[in-house]
Protein backbone atom coordinates (compact mmCIF):
# COMPACT_ATOMS: atom_id res chain seq x y z
CA UNK A 1 0.00 0.00 0.00
CA UNK A 2 1.21 3.52 -0.73
CA UNK A 3 2.63 5.45 2.25
CA UNK A 4 0.26 8.41 1.82
CA UNK A 5 -2.78 6.09 1.74
CA UNK A 6 -1.59 4.28 4.86
CA UNK A 7 -1.02 7.59 6.67
CA UNK A 8 -4.54 8.79 5.76
CA UNK A 9 -6.09 5.57 7.09
CA UNK A 10 -4.22 5.91 10.41
CA UNK A 11 -5.16 9.62 10.76
CA UNK A 12 -8.84 8.99 9.86
CA UNK A 13 -9.09 6.12 12.34
CA UNK A 14 -6.95 7.53 15.16
CA UNK A 15 -10.16 8.34 17.12
CA UNK A 16 -11.11 4.63 17.03
CA UNK A 17 -7.58 3.66 18.09
CA UNK A 18 -7.59 6.14 20.97
CA UNK A 19 -11.06 4.96 22.12
CA UNK A 20 -9.82 1.38 22.22
CA UNK A 21 -6.85 2.40 24.36
CA UNK A 22 -9.11 4.51 26.61
CA UNK A 23 -11.38 1.52 27.17
CA UNK A 24 -8.44 -0.49 28.48
CA UNK A 25 -6.68 2.06 30.70
CA UNK A 26 -7.61 5.15 32.70
CA UNK A 27 -4.06 6.46 33.09
CA UNK A 28 -3.58 9.14 30.42
CA UNK A 29 0.12 8.40 29.87
CA UNK A 30 -0.60 4.70 29.39
CA UNK A 31 -3.51 5.46 27.05
CA UNK A 32 -1.27 7.62 24.88
CA UNK A 33 1.47 4.99 24.93
CA UNK A 34 -0.93 2.23 23.83
CA UNK A 35 -2.58 4.41 21.16
CA UNK A 36 0.82 5.40 19.75
CA UNK A 37 1.96 1.80 19.61
CA UNK A 38 -1.24 0.72 17.85
CA UNK A 39 -1.03 3.55 15.32
CA UNK A 40 2.56 2.64 14.55
CA UNK A 41 1.79 -1.08 14.12
CA UNK A 42 -1.26 -0.35 11.93
CA UNK A 43 0.81 1.93 9.70
CA UNK A 44 3.64 -0.64 9.33
CA UNK A 45 1.13 -3.42 8.66
CA UNK A 46 -0.74 -1.43 5.99
CA UNK A 47 2.50 -0.87 4.08
CA UNK A 48 2.85 -4.63 3.66
CA UNK A 49 -0.60 -5.23 2.12
CA UNK A 50 -2.24 -4.00 -1.08
CA UNK A 51 -5.69 -3.27 0.40
CA UNK A 52 -7.98 -3.94 3.38
CA UNK A 53 -11.70 -4.70 2.95
CA UNK A 54 -12.88 -4.19 6.54
CA UNK A 55 -10.58 -1.57 8.10
CA UNK A 56 -12.34 -1.41 11.50
CA UNK A 57 -11.90 -5.13 12.10
CA UNK A 58 -8.31 -4.97 10.81
CA UNK A 59 -7.46 -2.20 13.27
CA UNK A 60 -9.25 -3.95 16.15
CA UNK A 61 -7.23 -7.14 15.61
CA UNK A 62 -3.94 -5.22 15.63
CA UNK A 63 -5.07 -3.19 18.66
CA UNK A 64 -5.80 -6.36 20.62
CA UNK A 65 -2.36 -7.81 19.83
CA UNK A 66 -0.59 -4.58 20.77
CA UNK A 67 -2.50 -4.34 24.03
CA UNK A 68 -1.68 -7.96 24.90
CA UNK A 69 2.02 -7.21 24.46
CA UNK A 70 1.65 -4.07 26.54
CA UNK A 71 0.00 -5.99 29.39
CA UNK A 72 2.79 -8.60 29.26
CA UNK A 73 5.40 -5.84 29.56
CA UNK A 74 3.53 -4.29 32.49
CA UNK A 75 3.50 -7.64 34.30
CA UNK A 76 7.27 -7.90 33.84
CA UNK A 77 7.67 -4.43 35.33
CA UNK A 78 5.49 -5.31 38.28
CA UNK A 79 7.49 -8.48 38.86
CA UNK A 80 10.70 -6.49 38.78
CA UNK A 81 9.26 -3.97 41.23
CA UNK A 82 8.12 -6.78 43.53
CA UNK A 83 11.62 -8.23 43.51
CA UNK A 84 13.00 -4.87 44.49
CA UNK A 85 10.46 -4.59 47.31
CA UNK A 86 11.37 -8.07 48.53
CA UNK A 87 15.01 -7.05 48.52
CA UNK A 88 14.08 -3.99 50.53
CA UNK A 89 12.31 -6.17 53.12
CA UNK A 90 15.36 -8.41 53.37
CA UNK A 91 17.77 -5.51 53.74
CA UNK A 92 16.30 -2.06 54.44
CA UNK A 93 19.73 -0.54 54.76
CA UNK A 94 20.42 -1.46 51.14
CA UNK A 95 17.36 0.24 49.67
CA UNK A 96 18.18 3.93 49.86
CA UNK A 97 21.78 3.35 48.87
CA UNK A 98 20.77 1.05 46.02
CA UNK A 99 18.14 3.43 44.62
CA UNK A 100 20.45 6.42 44.84
CA UNK A 101 23.27 4.50 43.20
CA UNK A 102 21.05 3.10 40.43
CA UNK A 103 19.51 6.51 39.75
CA UNK A 104 22.97 8.05 39.49
CA UNK A 105 24.04 5.23 37.22
CA UNK A 106 20.98 5.74 35.01
CA UNK A 107 21.67 9.46 34.67
CA UNK A 108 25.28 8.62 33.84
CA UNK A 109 24.25 6.17 31.11
CA UNK A 110 21.82 8.71 29.66
CA UNK A 111 24.69 11.19 29.38
CA UNK A 112 26.50 8.71 27.15
CA UNK A 113 23.61 8.64 24.66
CA UNK A 114 23.60 10.67 21.46
CA UNK A 115 21.70 13.97 21.36
CA UNK A 116 18.48 12.60 19.82
CA UNK A 117 18.35 9.62 22.15
CA UNK A 118 18.96 11.85 25.18
CA UNK A 119 16.13 14.20 24.22
CA UNK A 120 13.61 11.42 23.64
CA UNK A 121 14.49 9.52 26.81
CA UNK A 122 14.37 12.69 28.92
CA UNK A 123 11.05 13.84 27.48
CA UNK A 124 9.42 10.42 27.73
CA UNK A 125 10.61 9.19 31.13
CA UNK A 126 11.49 12.32 33.08
CA UNK A 127 9.09 14.90 31.65
CA UNK A 128 6.27 12.34 31.21
CA UNK A 129 5.55 13.45 27.64
CA UNK A 130 3.76 10.90 25.44
CA UNK A 131 5.18 9.61 22.17
CA UNK A 132 2.66 11.50 20.01
CA UNK A 133 3.46 14.81 21.73
CA UNK A 134 7.18 14.12 21.43
CA UNK A 135 6.75 13.58 17.70
CA UNK A 136 4.96 16.95 17.47
CA UNK A 137 7.60 18.75 19.53
CA UNK A 138 10.48 17.33 17.51
CA UNK A 139 8.59 17.47 14.21
CA UNK A 140 9.29 13.78 13.63
CA UNK A 141 7.03 10.84 12.87
CA UNK A 142 5.68 8.64 15.65
CA UNK A 143 7.47 5.69 14.07
CA UNK A 144 10.77 7.54 14.13
CA UNK A 145 10.30 8.41 17.82
CA UNK A 146 9.44 4.81 18.69
CA UNK A 147 12.46 3.56 16.79
CA UNK A 148 14.83 5.85 18.66
CA UNK A 149 13.13 5.19 21.98
CA UNK A 150 13.67 1.48 21.44
CA UNK A 151 17.35 1.97 20.52
CA UNK A 152 17.88 4.27 23.49
CA UNK A 153 16.37 1.67 25.83
CA UNK A 154 18.64 -1.00 24.41
CA UNK A 155 21.73 1.17 24.90
CA UNK A 156 20.68 2.02 28.45
CA UNK A 157 20.00 -1.62 29.24
CA UNK A 158 23.39 -2.60 27.88
CA UNK A 159 25.16 0.17 29.76
CA UNK A 160 23.41 -0.44 33.09
CA UNK A 161 24.10 -4.17 33.00
CA UNK A 162 27.78 -3.49 32.41
CA UNK A 163 30.09 -3.20 35.39
CA UNK A 164 30.70 0.29 36.72
CA UNK A 165 33.35 2.18 34.84
CA UNK A 166 36.59 2.64 36.72
CA UNK A 167 37.85 6.11 35.90
CA UNK A 168 41.39 5.02 36.70
CA UNK A 169 41.13 2.31 34.07
CA UNK A 170 39.40 4.49 31.50
CA UNK A 171 41.25 5.60 28.39
CA UNK A 172 43.44 8.55 29.30
CA UNK A 173 45.89 9.14 26.49
CA UNK A 174 48.24 12.07 26.20
CA UNK A 175 50.11 12.59 22.95
CA UNK A 176 53.82 12.98 23.51
CA UNK A 177 53.94 15.10 20.40
CA UNK A 178 52.09 15.96 17.21
CA UNK A 179 53.27 16.94 13.77
CA UNK A 180 52.37 17.06 10.12
CA UNK A 181 53.73 16.44 6.64
CA UNK A 182 52.51 19.25 4.43
CA UNK A 183 51.42 22.85 4.75
CA UNK A 184 49.90 24.99 7.52
CA UNK A 185 46.59 26.81 7.25
CA UNK A 186 46.29 30.33 5.85
CA UNK A 187 46.57 31.77 9.36
CA UNK A 188 49.25 29.36 10.56
CA UNK A 189 46.83 26.66 11.77
CA UNK A 190 48.36 23.21 12.12
CA UNK A 191 47.65 19.89 13.81
CA UNK A 192 48.48 21.33 17.23
CA UNK A 193 45.71 23.92 16.78
CA UNK A 194 43.05 21.19 16.83
CA UNK A 195 44.69 18.46 18.94
CA UNK A 196 46.21 20.46 21.77
CA UNK A 197 43.41 19.53 24.17
CA UNK A 198 43.43 16.22 26.04
CA UNK A 199 39.78 15.49 25.23
CA UNK A 200 40.46 15.89 21.47
CA UNK A 201 43.44 13.54 21.71
CA UNK A 202 41.40 10.91 23.56
CA UNK A 203 38.51 11.11 21.08
CA UNK A 204 40.95 10.66 18.19
CA UNK A 205 42.54 7.69 19.92
CA UNK A 206 39.19 6.08 20.85
CA UNK A 207 38.08 6.07 17.19
CA UNK A 208 41.48 5.09 15.78
CA UNK A 209 41.62 1.31 15.80
CA UNK A 210 37.95 0.83 14.91
CA UNK A 211 35.03 3.03 13.88
CA UNK A 212 32.78 3.99 16.79
CA UNK A 213 29.56 5.83 17.46
CA UNK A 214 29.40 8.86 19.70
CA UNK A 215 27.88 6.72 22.45
CA UNK A 216 30.68 4.16 22.18
CA UNK A 217 33.32 6.88 22.32
CA UNK A 218 31.60 8.47 25.35
CA UNK A 219 31.53 5.15 27.19
CA UNK A 220 35.13 4.42 26.28
CA UNK A 221 36.22 7.75 27.72
CA UNK A 222 33.72 7.83 30.59
CA UNK A 223 32.56 11.32 29.67
CA UNK A 224 29.10 12.62 28.70
CA UNK A 225 28.34 12.36 24.99
CA UNK A 226 27.65 16.08 24.73
CA UNK A 227 31.35 16.79 25.30
CA UNK A 228 32.26 14.23 22.66
CA UNK A 229 29.77 15.76 20.22
CA UNK A 230 31.12 19.28 20.64
CA UNK A 231 34.77 18.30 20.16
CA UNK A 232 34.02 15.73 17.47
CA UNK A 233 32.26 18.34 15.36
CA UNK A 234 35.48 20.33 14.99
CA UNK A 235 37.68 17.28 14.38
CA UNK A 236 35.33 16.09 11.62
CA UNK A 237 34.99 19.58 10.14
CA UNK A 238 38.77 19.86 9.72
CA UNK A 239 39.32 16.31 8.49
CA UNK A 240 41.08 14.71 11.45
CA UNK A 241 38.20 12.26 11.90
CA UNK A 242 35.89 10.92 9.19
CA UNK A 243 32.21 10.08 9.54
CA UNK A 244 31.69 6.59 8.09
CA UNK A 245 28.84 4.11 7.57
CA UNK A 246 26.59 3.25 10.50
CA UNK A 247 26.79 6.77 11.97
CA UNK A 248 30.28 5.94 13.21
CA UNK A 249 33.53 7.87 13.28
CA UNK A 250 37.05 6.83 12.27
CA UNK A 251 40.24 8.78 12.94
CA UNK A 252 42.06 9.92 9.81
CA UNK A 253 45.56 10.60 11.14
CA UNK A 254 48.60 8.52 11.99
CA UNK A 255 48.94 7.73 15.69
CA UNK A 256 52.26 6.03 16.37
CA UNK A 257 52.13 3.87 19.48
CA UNK A 258 55.35 1.88 19.53
CA UNK A 259 55.85 -1.12 21.78
CA UNK A 260 59.12 -2.47 23.14
CA UNK A 261 58.73 -5.50 20.86
CA UNK A 262 58.32 -3.37 17.72
CA UNK A 263 61.21 -1.08 18.65
CA UNK A 264 63.51 -4.04 19.32
CA UNK A 265 62.62 -5.69 16.00
CA UNK A 266 63.11 -2.46 14.08
CA UNK A 267 66.41 -1.73 15.86
CA UNK A 268 67.75 -5.12 14.80
CA UNK A 269 66.73 -4.46 11.18
CA UNK A 270 68.14 -0.90 11.10
CA UNK A 271 71.43 -2.12 12.57
CA UNK A 272 71.70 -4.92 10.00
CA UNK A 273 71.20 -2.57 7.07
CA UNK A 274 73.46 0.13 8.54
CA UNK A 275 76.22 -2.48 8.51
CA UNK A 276 75.56 -3.10 4.80
CA UNK A 277 75.85 0.64 4.10
CA UNK A 278 79.12 0.76 6.04
CA UNK A 279 80.50 -2.14 4.00
CA UNK A 280 79.14 -1.37 0.50
CA UNK A 281 78.93 2.41 0.26
CA UNK A 282 80.98 4.24 2.90
CA UNK A 283 84.40 2.94 1.73
CA UNK A 284 83.70 4.39 -1.74
CA UNK A 285 82.78 7.65 -0.06
CA UNK A 286 86.05 7.79 1.85
CA UNK A 287 88.03 6.98 -1.28
CA UNK A 288 86.46 9.86 -3.20
CA UNK A 289 86.77 12.42 -0.39
CA UNK A 290 90.41 11.63 0.32
CA UNK A 291 91.10 13.58 -2.87
CA UNK A 292 88.82 16.51 -2.20
CA UNK A 293 89.86 19.86 -3.67
CA UNK A 294 90.41 22.57 -1.00
CA UNK A 295 89.49 25.13 -3.65
CA UNK A 296 85.99 23.61 -3.80
CA UNK A 297 85.51 22.31 -0.27
CA UNK A 298 86.68 24.05 2.88
CA UNK A 299 87.07 22.06 6.08
CA UNK A 300 88.56 23.66 9.23
CA UNK A 301 92.30 23.01 9.51
CA UNK A 302 91.96 20.53 6.63
CA UNK A 303 90.63 17.99 9.12
CA UNK A 304 89.44 15.06 6.97
CA UNK A 305 87.77 13.35 9.96
CA UNK A 306 85.57 16.39 10.62
CA UNK A 307 84.73 16.59 6.93
CA UNK A 308 83.77 12.89 6.76
CA UNK A 309 81.36 13.16 9.70
CA UNK A 310 79.31 15.66 7.72
CA UNK A 311 79.82 13.99 4.32
CA UNK A 312 78.69 10.56 5.58
CA UNK A 313 75.49 12.01 7.05
CA UNK A 314 74.86 14.07 3.93
CA UNK A 315 75.65 11.41 1.33
CA UNK A 316 73.63 8.64 2.98
CA UNK A 317 70.67 11.03 2.91
CA UNK A 318 70.87 12.36 -0.64
CA UNK A 319 72.68 9.61 -2.57
CA UNK A 320 70.86 6.59 -1.10
CA UNK A 321 67.40 7.92 -1.92
CA UNK A 322 65.47 6.04 -4.61
CA UNK A 323 62.19 7.91 -4.65
CA UNK A 324 60.67 11.29 -4.10
CA UNK A 325 59.08 10.37 -0.77
CA UNK A 326 57.06 13.57 -0.73
CA UNK A 327 55.15 12.45 -3.82
CA UNK A 328 54.34 9.14 -2.10
CA UNK A 329 53.01 10.97 0.93
CA UNK A 330 51.23 13.72 -0.96
CA UNK A 331 48.50 11.33 -2.11
CA UNK A 332 47.56 10.94 1.58
CA UNK A 333 47.37 14.68 2.23
CA UNK A 334 44.04 15.92 3.56
CA UNK A 335 42.74 19.26 2.30
CA UNK A 336 41.42 21.00 5.38
CA UNK A 337 38.94 23.81 5.87
CA UNK A 338 41.63 26.20 7.13
CA UNK A 339 43.52 25.98 3.83
CA UNK A 340 46.15 23.53 5.07
CA UNK A 341 46.95 20.34 3.19
CA UNK A 342 48.83 17.69 5.13
CA UNK A 343 49.10 14.35 6.89
CA UNK A 344 48.63 14.71 10.63
CA UNK A 345 50.46 12.41 12.99
CA UNK A 346 51.01 11.99 16.71
CA UNK A 347 53.01 9.64 18.85
CA UNK A 348 52.46 8.02 22.23
CA UNK A 349 54.99 6.27 24.41
CA UNK A 350 52.95 5.75 27.59
CA UNK A 351 53.20 1.95 27.40
CA UNK A 352 56.90 1.89 26.55
CA UNK A 353 59.48 0.84 29.11
CA UNK A 354 62.54 2.64 27.83
CA UNK A 355 64.81 1.25 30.51
CA UNK A 356 64.11 -2.29 29.32
CA UNK A 357 65.30 -1.69 25.75
CA UNK A 358 68.47 -3.53 24.81
CA UNK A 359 69.94 -0.38 23.24
CA UNK A 360 70.51 3.25 24.20
CA UNK A 361 67.65 5.07 22.51
CA UNK A 362 69.20 8.55 22.57
CA UNK A 363 71.97 7.48 20.19
CA UNK A 364 69.35 7.70 17.45
CA UNK A 365 67.52 10.87 18.43
CA UNK A 366 67.69 13.51 15.70
CA UNK A 367 66.32 16.79 14.47
CA UNK A 368 65.39 16.04 10.87
CA UNK A 369 67.43 17.52 8.03
CA UNK A 370 67.07 21.29 7.72
CA UNK A 371 67.53 22.76 4.25
CA UNK A 372 67.61 26.50 3.56
CA UNK A 373 67.09 27.91 0.07
CA UNK A 374 67.63 31.27 -1.56
CA UNK A 375 66.11 31.77 -5.02
CA UNK A 376 65.82 27.96 -5.43
CA UNK A 377 69.48 27.45 -4.53
CA UNK A 378 70.35 25.67 -1.30
CA UNK A 379 72.34 27.80 1.12
CA UNK A 380 72.96 25.32 3.91
CA UNK A 381 72.12 21.85 5.26
CA UNK A 382 71.99 20.90 8.93
CA UNK A 383 71.38 17.58 10.70
CA UNK A 384 71.30 17.47 14.52
CA UNK A 385 72.18 14.16 16.21
CA UNK A 386 73.32 12.71 19.51
CA UNK A 387 76.93 13.31 18.50
CA UNK A 388 76.79 17.11 18.37
CA UNK A 389 76.24 19.65 21.13
CA UNK A 390 73.32 21.39 19.43
CA UNK A 391 69.88 20.95 20.91
CA UNK A 392 67.50 18.58 19.16
CA UNK A 393 64.98 21.38 19.05
CA UNK A 394 63.73 23.63 16.24
CA UNK A 395 63.80 26.61 18.60
CA UNK A 396 67.61 26.39 18.73
CA UNK A 397 67.86 26.84 14.95
CA UNK A 398 68.12 30.14 13.09
CA UNK A 399 68.92 30.43 9.39
CA UNK A 400 70.02 34.02 10.00
CA UNK A 401 73.25 32.71 11.56
CA UNK A 402 74.42 31.46 8.16
CA UNK A 403 73.69 34.87 6.68
CA UNK A 404 75.90 36.44 9.33
CA UNK A 405 78.73 34.04 8.50
CA UNK A 406 78.40 34.84 4.80
CA UNK A 407 78.47 38.56 5.61
CA UNK A 408 81.72 37.91 7.52
CA UNK A 409 83.23 35.99 4.58
CA UNK A 410 82.34 38.74 2.09
CA UNK A 411 83.47 41.56 4.38
CA UNK A 412 79.99 43.05 4.80
CA UNK A 413 80.60 43.00 8.53
CA UNK A 414 83.93 43.47 10.30
CA UNK A 415 84.95 43.21 13.93
CA UNK A 416 84.00 46.66 15.17
CA UNK A 417 81.88 47.84 18.07
CA UNK A 418 78.97 48.32 15.65
CA UNK A 419 78.90 44.60 14.86
CA UNK A 420 79.80 43.30 18.33
CA UNK A 421 76.44 41.56 18.85
CA UNK A 422 76.68 39.79 15.49
CA UNK A 423 80.17 38.50 16.18
CA UNK A 424 79.18 37.40 19.65
CA UNK A 425 76.47 35.28 18.01
CA UNK A 426 78.99 33.72 15.60
CA UNK A 427 81.37 32.89 18.46
CA UNK A 428 78.58 31.54 20.69
CA UNK A 429 77.46 29.19 17.91
CA UNK A 430 81.13 28.25 17.24
CA UNK A 431 80.72 29.30 13.61
CA UNK A 432 83.88 31.27 14.36
CA UNK A 433 86.55 30.01 16.73
CA UNK A 434 89.41 32.17 17.98
CA UNK A 435 92.81 30.80 18.99
CA UNK A 436 95.51 33.27 20.13
CA UNK A 437 93.63 36.18 18.58
CA UNK A 438 93.36 34.39 15.25
CA UNK A 439 89.92 33.36 14.06
CA UNK A 440 88.99 30.47 11.79
CA UNK A 441 85.68 29.37 10.33
CA UNK A 442 84.57 26.19 12.08
CA UNK A 443 82.33 24.68 9.41
CA UNK A 444 82.39 22.68 6.18
CA UNK A 445 81.74 25.06 3.27
CA UNK A 446 81.28 24.05 -0.38
CA UNK A 447 81.73 26.35 -3.37
CA UNK A 448 79.72 27.26 -5.30
CA UNK A 449 76.62 25.03 -4.96
CA UNK A 450 75.12 21.77 -3.79
CA UNK A 451 75.25 20.40 -7.33
CA UNK A 452 79.07 20.41 -7.21
CA UNK A 453 79.10 18.32 -4.07
CA UNK A 454 76.47 15.85 -5.24
CA UNK A 455 78.39 15.21 -8.47
CA UNK A 456 81.49 14.34 -6.45
CA UNK A 457 79.77 11.71 -4.32
CA UNK A 458 79.53 8.04 -5.46
CA UNK A 459 76.24 6.85 -6.90
CA UNK A 460 74.04 4.15 -5.44
CA UNK A 461 74.92 0.79 -7.06
CA UNK A 462 72.21 -1.58 -8.33
CA UNK A 463 72.63 -4.00 -5.44
CA UNK A 464 72.06 -1.22 -2.92
CA UNK A 465 68.84 -0.28 -4.72
CA UNK A 466 67.59 -3.85 -4.28
CA UNK A 467 68.66 -3.80 -0.64
CA UNK A 468 66.82 -0.51 -0.11
CA UNK A 469 63.55 -2.04 -1.36
CA UNK A 470 64.06 -5.10 0.85
CA UNK A 471 64.55 -2.86 3.89
CA UNK A 472 61.35 -0.91 3.13
CA UNK A 473 59.39 -4.16 3.01
CA UNK A 474 60.89 -5.53 6.23
CA UNK A 475 60.15 -2.39 8.19
CA UNK A 476 56.63 -2.15 6.79
CA UNK A 477 55.85 -5.74 7.80
CA UNK A 478 56.92 -4.98 11.37
CA UNK A 479 55.39 -1.52 11.51
CA UNK A 480 51.94 -2.39 10.17
CA UNK A 481 51.22 -4.55 13.23
CA UNK A 482 50.85 -1.40 15.33
CA UNK A 483 48.51 0.42 12.93
CA UNK A 484 44.83 -0.21 12.06
CA UNK A 485 44.13 -1.55 8.58
CA UNK A 486 42.89 1.79 7.21
CA UNK A 487 46.35 3.24 7.94
CA UNK A 488 48.37 0.50 6.21
CA UNK A 489 48.60 2.27 2.86
CA UNK A 490 49.90 5.42 4.54
CA UNK A 491 52.24 3.29 6.66
CA UNK A 492 53.74 1.79 3.49
CA UNK A 493 54.28 5.23 1.96
CA UNK A 494 55.77 6.45 5.23
CA UNK A 495 58.27 3.57 5.17
CA UNK A 496 59.76 4.49 1.80
CA UNK A 497 63.53 4.95 1.36
CA UNK A 498 64.23 3.83 4.92
CA UNK A 499 67.87 3.24 3.91
CA UNK A 500 68.30 7.01 3.58
CA UNK A 501 66.29 7.68 6.74
CA UNK A 502 67.54 8.93 10.07
CA UNK A 503 67.31 5.55 11.83
CA UNK A 504 69.84 3.95 9.47
CA UNK A 505 72.06 7.03 9.13
CA UNK A 506 72.55 7.43 12.89
CA UNK A 507 73.45 3.74 13.17
CA UNK A 508 75.95 4.17 10.34
CA UNK A 509 77.66 6.93 12.37
CA UNK A 510 77.60 4.69 15.45
CA UNK A 511 79.21 1.77 13.64
CA UNK A 512 81.86 3.90 11.91
CA UNK A 513 82.80 5.43 15.27
CA UNK A 514 83.14 1.97 16.83
CA UNK A 515 85.30 0.78 13.89
CA UNK A 516 87.53 3.83 14.15
CA UNK A 517 86.69 4.99 10.63
CA UNK A 518 85.34 8.13 12.30
CA UNK A 519 87.14 9.55 15.30
CA UNK A 520 85.89 11.49 18.32
CA UNK A 521 85.21 15.18 17.77
CA UNK A 522 86.58 18.16 19.69
CA UNK A 523 84.23 20.33 21.74
CA UNK A 524 84.27 23.05 19.08
CA UNK A 525 83.63 20.52 16.29
CA UNK A 526 80.60 19.12 18.12
CA UNK A 527 78.93 22.52 17.73
CA UNK A 528 79.08 22.50 13.92
CA UNK A 529 79.42 18.86 12.84
CA UNK A 530 76.85 17.65 10.26
CA UNK A 531 76.47 21.16 8.86
CA UNK A 532 77.38 22.09 5.29
CA UNK A 533 77.14 25.64 4.03
CA UNK A 534 77.07 26.42 0.30
CA UNK A 535 78.76 29.70 -0.52
CA UNK A 536 80.15 31.67 -3.45
CA UNK A 537 83.24 32.35 -1.37
CA UNK A 538 85.40 30.13 0.85
CA UNK A 539 87.33 31.16 3.99
CA UNK A 540 90.97 32.02 3.36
Amino acid sequence: MDKKVAEEIVINNFGTIYSFARSKEWNVDKVEEIAARIAFEVYISLLSVESVQYIKGYIYKISSNVYSKFVAEEKKRELLLQNCQNQYIEDKSYNSYCLEKDYSRLRKEISYLGKMHREIITMYYFNKIGIVDISHKLNLSVGYIKKHLFKAREQLREGITMQDFDIEQAVSIKFKGVGQHGTDGVNGENVDTYLNKLIAQNIAYAAYYEARTITEIARELCIPAIYVENELKTLVEYGYIDRVAGNKYLTNMLIIENSNRVLEEKHEIYTKYAKIVCERYVPKLFKVMEKYDPKTIYTPKNDLNFLMWSIVSYATKFKLTLHDKSSFLKKHHVKRKDGSENIAFAWIDASLKWQELSYFKHLYDVLEDINSYNQNEKRHWQFNTYYDDRKIDWHDYSGLDYGLLHDHLTGKIIKTIDHADKYKRLYDKCFLVGIKHVDYVNMVIVKPSEKVLLEMLPEMVVRLKTISKELDEEIFNVDKSQFPSHMHDLCRSWNTDVLAGTEVRTRVLEQLLKKGMLKELTEAQKMTVNIIMFSDILPE
